[in-house]
């Protein structure tokens, strides 16, 4: 397993971290962010210990969100550590290498105050985070790497390309300033904009 040696603190009450994955040959990002209930990590991937102890000293961690079918990455660490629940939703759970404690679906929320959105034709069982205070926070859907730019998932990774637009160009984007992602850079102001202008 990967350990990022990287925090950064983007926006207020997110922060994100990274490393380069030989296995998958791609750079993995987290993201952890104060919801109403506690600190919420997305995705998470080993971060190094004073990361851990750094985050920890903000808010407790209430939740541990796997956004689909392939992001176990190190959930099982991150609830030992902190005894804090693995959610996903029930589309993911069949092929996610954990056992989950709780399911996310639509009209939901996670943490307090995380909004759920479906976003079907990516991975199977793929969500998208909303905060209230202005940030979207991304599994596969969306990707910010090097090689693609800010783009939809490439097709040949999707369940449904079309349904996948369809649900991009759908999402409440209104007032979103950051966005971050499983796989690139964040987005640490004008990201509903910009999302907007590439969903047409």
């Amino acid at each position: 397993m990967v350990t990022s040696r990287s925090l950064e603190n983007i926006a207020t009450g997110v922060w994100t971290w990274h490393a380069y994955d030989e296995d998958v040959r791609t750079d993995l990002f987290s993201t952890a962010v104060v919801a109403e209930a506690g600190l919420v990590l997305i995705d998470p991937i080993r971060l190094y210990e004073a990361g851990v102890e750094a985050l920890a000293l903000h808010k407790p961690v209430a939740a541990i969100v796997l956004t689909n079918e392939n992001h176990t990455r190190a959930a099982v660490w991150y609830r030992g550590r902190f005894g804090a629940p693995i959610f996903s939703h029930p589309e993911a759970v069949g092929a996610l290498t954990v056992a989950v404690d709780g399911m996310l679906g639509p009209n939901r929320s996670v943490g307090g105050n995380l909004k759920v959105l479906e976003i079907p034709g990516a991975a199977s069982g793929e969500v998208a985070l909303l905060h209230p205070g202005g940030s979207l926070h991304f599994g596969d859907a969306v990707v910010n790497l090097e090689s693609t730019g800010l783009a939809p998932l490439p097709e040949k990774y999707c369940m449904d390309s079309g349904r996948l637009k369809e649900a991009l160009e759908s999402l409440p984007l209104e007032g979103v300033e950051v966005v971050t992602f499983a796989h690139g850079p964040a987005l640490s102001q004008g990201g509903g904009v910009r999302l907007r202008s590439l969903f047409g």
